[in-house]
């Protein structure tokens, strides 16, 4: 798996985060970063909100 340092330094996750944020950061992480999968915790939100963003 490659980690993008870049994305990952300018891209925090906010401290204390939401759901909806954590979704939100997991959608943005998997089109920029493959350095570890979704959390089993949040992952049918974050294929939902992937896949629509397809759509658009």
């Amino acid at each position: 798996m490659t980690l993008n340092r870049e994305w990952h330094r300018t891209h925090r996750m906010p401290p204390r985060a939401t759901r909806e944020q954590r979704i939100k950061w997991h959608v943005a992480h998997a089109a920029a970063c493959a350095c570890r999968p979704v959390p089993d915790s949040i992952k049918v939100d974050v294929e939902k909100l992937r896949k629509l963003g397809r759509r658009k």
